[in-house]
C-alpha cells in the first residue's frame, strides 16, 4: 500500500514539473507576412502616369498579413556589385494620415537624368491619399546604357530581413544584361539603384 502511494506521488510530482516547464515557455510571435504584387503600369489606371514617367520607371503594391511592420524603403547606390551609398530612405511605408495603419500601398516610381543628376520620384499611395518624395543622386557620364531590375511574380516574404524590391541599372559597355534581385545577380551589375525594404524591429515590438 505505502509502495502504491509512493509511486502515485511521484507520478504527480513529475506532472507537476512537465506543466510548469510547458508554462515557462513563452510563445515567440511571428514575423508579419509581406506581398509584392507587380504593377503593369501600361495597362489600367497606371497606363495614364506614362507620358510623365518615362521609360525608366515601375510601379508594385505591398500588403501585409499580421501585425504592422514598420518598413522603409532605402535608395542605395550599386557599384561593382556591392551597395557603395545612400540616396535616402521612406519611413514607416504603412502608416497613414491621422496614424492610420495601411494595409496595402502602391509604389510608383520614376527616374530620370536632368542634366547632371538623376532624379529619382517615389510616390506612395495608401488609403488615405499619396504622398511624393524625390530624391536626386549625380550622373555618370561614362554610364551609357539603362535597365530596369525588377520581377513580374507575386512575392511573398517575412518582414524579418532586408529585401531588394526594384531597380535600375546602368553599364559603361551600351550593353544590358538581364539581371533579377537576388544578391547573386547583383553581385553582376556595375551601377545600380536599388531600392530595398528594410524592417524596423524595434519599433515593431
Amino acid at each position: 500500500m505505502r509502495l502504491i502511494a509512493s509511486v502515485v506521488i511521484l507520478l504527480l510530482a513529475l506532472t507537476g514539473c512537465v506543466s510548469e516547464s510547458a508554462k515557462s515557455i513563452p510563445e515567440k510571435d511571428g514575423a508579419s507576412e509581406i506581398t509584392l504584387t507587380s504593377v503593369d503600369l501600361s495597362k489600367g489606371e497606371g497606363a495614364k502616369f506614362l507620358p510623365f514617367i518615362g521609360a525608366m520607371s515601375g510601379a508594385f503594391k505591398l500588403s501585409y498579413e499580421g501585425d504592422k511592420p514598420q518598413a522603409n524603403l532605402d535608395v542605395e547606390i550599386w557599384k561593382n556589385g556591392k551597395k557603395a551609398d545612400s540616396s535616402g530612405s521612406i519611413g514607416d511605408l504603412f502608416l497613414g494620415s491621422g496614424n492610420e495603419a495601411s494595409k496595402e500601398i502602391e509604389v510608383i516610381i520614376a527616374i530620370e537624368s536632368q542634366g547632371d543628376v538623376n532624379q529619382i520620384k517615389v510616390n506612395v499611395i495608401n488609403d488615405s491619399g499619396s504622398s511624393l518624395v524625390t530624391f536626386t543622386v549625380p550622373v555618370d557620364k561614362a554610364l551609357q546604357a539603362r535597365g530596369l531590375i525588377h520581377s513580374n511574380e507575386l512575392r511573398t516574404f517575412t518582414a524579418d530581413g532586408p529585401v531588394n524590391v526594384w531597380g535600375m541599372q546602368a553599364t559603361s559597355t551600351n550593353q544590358i544584361h538581364t539581371l533579377d534581385l537576388s544578391p547573386e545577380s547583383l553581385s553582376k551589375v556595375e551601377w545600380a539603384i536599388i531600392f530595398t525594404l528594410r524592417f524596423d524591429e524595434e519599433a515593431q515590438k
